[in-house]
């Protein structure tokens, strides 16, 4: 099981991820529904992946992303949870979506075609939903880093 997190420096993408399945996607949760999630998935065989903030000129915006990241690896630490940080760059590079364009897009379209191929398949429809059904937003985001980390660990 994958708990994936995309920061935000007030909300996050979180996708709670099992094989080939969403249990959970939000779009914009709190530090404490991340706790909630991490303390309450800790007696299972979890793993934490979460998108580390690239080295550049720092703004507001990063500095908070980067606190969140630091307490994100405070909570693992603690429940002894496996944690994995990955830059923007990585997550593009395993999805193959290291080109132009809409990253986000690409992003959304690489884990689509990684669950059926389309989008009637992968995400499927409230009577018959797919197994990416009730992503959205920033979850995209969290759950292309857990793909990225499926990608990564299939390779060692």
């Amino acid at each position: 099981m994958i708990v994936a997190i995309d920061p935000g420096p007030r909300t996050s993408g979180l996708v709670v991820y099992d094989e080939g399945n969403i249990l959970r996607a939000e779009k914009a949760a709190t530090l404490d529904d991340v706790r909630e999630c991490i303390q309450w998935r800790a007696c299972e065989e979890l793993t934490v992946v979460c998108e580390r903030t690239q080295a550049g000129p720092p703004s507001t915006q990063v500095v908070l992303t980067t606190e969140v990241v630091g307490r994100i690896q405070e909570m693992c630490h603690r429940y002894g949870i496996d944690l994995h940080l990955y830059y923007r760059r990585q997550v593009l590079q395993a999805l193959n979506c290291a080109r132009k364009g809409n990253k986000d897009s690409l992003v959304r379209m690489a884990c689509i075609e990684m669950h059926g191929g389309d989008k009637a398949t992968a995400i499927g429809k409230k009577a018959s939903p797919g197994p990416l059904y009730g992503v959205s937003s920033h979850a995209w985001q969290a759950l292309g880093l857990a793909c990225a980390h499926i990608i990564y660990t299939a390779q060692e």
